[in-house]
C-alpha cells in the first residue's frame, strides 16, 4: 500500500507540474489562440493525472472501492470532453471577436466574412 500511495503522490505532483508549466507557457504566448492552446496539456493530462493520483491515494488508505473508480473515470472523461468543447468554443469566440491573431496562424478560415447566408 505504501508503493500505491507513493505512486499516487507522484501522479499528483506530475499533474501539478504540467499545470504549472502550462500556466508559465501562457505568459509567453503571442495571442489568445496560443494562450488557449498551451493550456491544453493541463486540462487534457495534468488534471486527470491529479485525479488519478487522488484515486490511488484513497485506494491505498481505504482499500479498493468501485465507487471511487467510477467517480475517477467519470471525472477524467468529463474533463477531457468539456475541455475539448470549451476550447473549440473559446477559439471561435477569440477569432470572431476581432482579437489580435498572430499572422503565422494558418489556416485562417474564419478570417473571411461568412456572407449573408450565414447567421
Amino acid at each position: 500500500m505504501i508503493v500505491l500511495a507513493l505512486f499516487g503522490i507522484l501522479c499528483m505532483v506530475g499533474g501539478a507540474v504540467l499545470v504549472l508549466l502550462s500556466a508559465v507557457s501562457m505568459l509567453r504566448a503571442r495571442d489568445g489562440l496560443q494562450m488557449m492552446n498551451v493550456f491544453s496539456p493541463a486540462t487534457g493530462m495534468g488534471l486527470p493525472l491529479i485525479c488519478f493520483g487522488v484515486f490511488l491515494c484513497l485506494t491505498a488508505r481505504d482499500g479498493f472501492a468501485l465507487w471511487s473508480l467510477v467517480l475517477f473515470l467519470l471525472t477524467a472523461i468529463s474533463l477531457v470532453i468539456v475541455s475539448s468543447l470549451a476550447s473549440n468554443v473559446l477559439a471561435r469566440g477569440i477569432y470572431r471577436s476581432g482579437a489580435h491573431v498572430d499572422e503565422a496562424t494558418v489556416p485562417q478560415d474564419l478570417a473571411q466574412d461568412p456572407g449573408p447566408t450565414a447567421r
